[in-house]
């Protein structure tokens, strides 16, 4: 194959949210583009699956679907005014929301429908072969059932174990030590709902208390109810498991009803690091460190940076001669918007989990959580941003340090 002879304009690596996205915009713009996934669609993922105010309106403005077509199509299959948070299973506090409640989805079938979407938008989708090996230099890619490809452009959107990025490590370009500094782990398990009593567990639980620089959760759906733990690795080594099991237990769950645990590696604050090589390879969502480092929430920020990646390539999409303007218009995009409110999250994180909550049982934190009870509503949504719900905060003069 010669060098200029190239099977597809870009070739995206992870079917999930963020490659879907990025495919499905891409090919609208009428570039050859396609997506490699090492799953059959549709396929477990592991995730609450909440679908935030900001993530619907990313949804809106990208594929014109609204919360009713969404319900409709049941892709969104729960939906709840009701969140609380707790100390262990003592509740810190309960709130109701009108004007933009949680919704939930099954993450076989948002994945599905959104990977969908590009196939319908004209993306080659490769299922059930995975990527063996990435060439930085040359673009080219291996497959499992030996497939070889050529193609212009990458987009890294294969989550937190990217090969891709794994590329990047190997080639200097992501120091290992960084990247695990900020690296977190999530346990996850189901119950399904036939076997809890009627009128349990009906909207989502945050719980502090059972491990450090993390948090518990139960998050429901129509069929069954979410369990997980959550917390970064360097602080809670040999933590996890026990820390599940001992919410299970709080919770007054039958053990025998739970099904498998499950685990996944959560960026939970590595979002520093360099997330494109030679104006040609880009990482996108967890693979490029881009999740909340607070409630390690990922689902808007792989489909909003794939909106980034897609308007970065399609100002030189026509002759791909000068691709290092799309990389810097990238960076600038990531910086503006992203990089500076993750910033404000990590500090958001340290406030929450600081060795005075821990002391204390997370007692300041309670009292923290009064008083910014509607701003933490603003910001969980992303109506409100970190930084805002901070500088309102530290007007009142409660900061504990």
């Amino acid at each position: 194959m010669s060098q200029q002879n190239f099977d597809y304009d870009v070739s995206i690596i992870g079917g999930g949210p963020g490659g879907s996205t990025a495919g499905y915009l891409l090919s609208k713009l009428g570039l050859n583009v396609q997506i490699i996934d090492k799953d059959i669609f549709p396929r477990q993922k592991l995730c609450g699956g909440i679908i935030t105010f900001k993530t619907l309106d990313l949804l809106n403005r990208l594929y014109k679907e609204t919360t009713e077509t969404l319900l409709d199509k049941k892709i969104i299959n729960y939906h709840t005014n009701r969140f609380e948070i707790n100390y262990k299973v003592k509740r810190i506090m309960s709130i109701n929301i009108s004007k933009f409640p949680f919704y939930l989805v099954d993450r076989r079938v948002y994945d599905n429908f959104l990977l969908n979407k590009a196939k319908e938008a004209g993306v080659d989708v490769i299922e059930g072969n995975e990527v063996k090996k990435v060439n930085l230099e040359t673009c080219e890619i291996n497959l499992s059932k030996g497939d070889k490809f050529k193609t212009k452009l990458i987009i890294g959107a294969d989550g937190a174990n990217s090969i891709v990025k794994q590329e990047f490590i190997r080639n200097g370009i992501i120091r290992k030590s960084k990247w695990n500094y900020n690296l977190a782990t999530g346990l996850e398990c189901f119950i399904d709902r036939k076997n809890l009593e009627k009128n349990l567990f009906k909207y989502p639980m945050i719980s502090f208390g059972f491990l450090r620089y993390g948090y518990n959760w139960l998050f429901p759906n129509k069929n069954q109810v979410i369990v997980g733990v959550g917390g970064l690795n360097r602080k809670n080594k040999g933590l996890f498991k026990r820390a599940l099991n001992r919410f299970i237990s709080a919770l007054k769950i039958n053990p025998d009803v739970v099904s498998r645990v499950s685990g996944h590696p959560i960026p939970y604050g590595n979002f520093h690091i360099t997330p494109i090589y030679k104006d040609k390879i880009i990482l996108i969502g967890d693979a490029a460190g881009i999740a909340d480092p607070f409630w390690g929430e990922g689902i808007y920020y792989t489909q909003k940076t794939a909106e980034y990646a897609s308007l970065a390539i399609s100002k030189n999409f026509k002759n791909f001669k000068n691709l290092k303007n799309s990389a810097i218009l990238y960076l600038r995009l990531l910086s503006k918007y992203i990089y500076s409110e993750l910033r404000y999250a990590l500090k958001f994180r340290w406030l929450i989990f600081n060795p005075i909550n821990t002391f204390f049982n997370y007692y300041p934190t309670h009292l923290m959580l009064k008083l910014m009870r509607n701003k933490l509503i603003d910001i969980t949504q992303g109506i409100r941003s970190y930084r805002w719900g901070l500088k309102k905060f530290f007007k009142l003069g409660t900061y504990l340090q």
